[in-house]
């Protein structure tokens, strides 16, 4: 299809405007003028999949889904998001997505499911979706315990806090991370003190990415605590 010379005008007008919105972007982050400056990840998050909770091993659940999207219509709190086309053999089946809502385990997927793939559980203890990694240099709690603790300092030798070191303390703790988890005071607990800076226990955590979602909303920004996909994807997948 031949496009007219009034089209094909646009056509040039819009690729310039995003290049100079891109140039800008990139000047801005690296003269440091931007206001809300560019976060680098302290961790990398590693390249794997977050099936919803009960999922069989990835090969049996590629075969056993039938893409049926009941899974996702029983879903109370609408965490359950679906892959495409463009994903190969992972196709319109499910996944979790903690950066857009994380999975209360509600335990309403694997009854829904007719095949089996996603099983009911009866203990959300014995769910396996992920892990979680914290990041203390981003935690607001981590941050004001840290900073009190140098306030503290300061004063002992005579010397007055800073403004923005004095506001990030009257701000106060977090702990919504703890307040959010399914398995609180398990997977998740509080250092002891007026902080509440979280703890993570490994050993206990499932990896629904509620921790996550609610730290994306609090700091508004990369999250102190995010979800590590621990599913591998199958071979054929990466092969290709």
């Amino acid at each position: 299809m031949r496009l007219s010379r009034r089209d094909t005008l646009r056509t040039i007008a819009a690729a310039a405007g995003f290049a100079a919105v891109g140039g800008i972007v990139h000047l801005l982050e690296r003269t440091g003028m931007s206001k809300y400056p560019f976060v680098r990840r302290p961790y990398a998050r590693l390249a794997g999949i977050l099936r919803p909770p009960g999922a069989l091993p990835e090969r049996e659940f590629l075969a056993a889904c039938i893409r049926c999207y009941r899974c996702q219509d029983a879903c109370e709190p609408g965490a359950i998001q679906f892959f495409t086309e463009h994903d190969g053999v992972r196709y319109h089946s499910p996944y979790v997505d903690p950066a857009r809502k994380g999975c209360t385990l509600c335990n309403m997927c694997g009854p829904a499911c007719p095949t089996g793939a996603l099983l009911p559980f009866d203990d959300s203890s014995d769910v396996d979706m992920g892990s979680v990694e914290l990041s203390e240099d981003l935690c607001l709690s981590f941050k004001a315990k840290r900073i009190r603790q140098e306030q503290d300092l300061l004063t002992q030798i005579g010397k007055e806090p800073t403004e923005s070191d004095a506001a990030l303390v009257r701000r106060g703790p977090c702990g919504e991370c703890f307040m959010f988890c399914p398995l609180r005071n398990r997977a998740i607990t509080l250092m002891p003190g007026s902080f509440l800076a979280p703890v993570i226990h490994p050993e206990h955590c499932v990896g629904c990415g509620m921790c996550e979602e609610i730290c994306r909303t609090v700091v508004r920004g990369e999250p102190a605590i995010r979800v590590v996909r621990t599913r591998r994807p199958l071979l054929t997948e990466v092969e290709s």
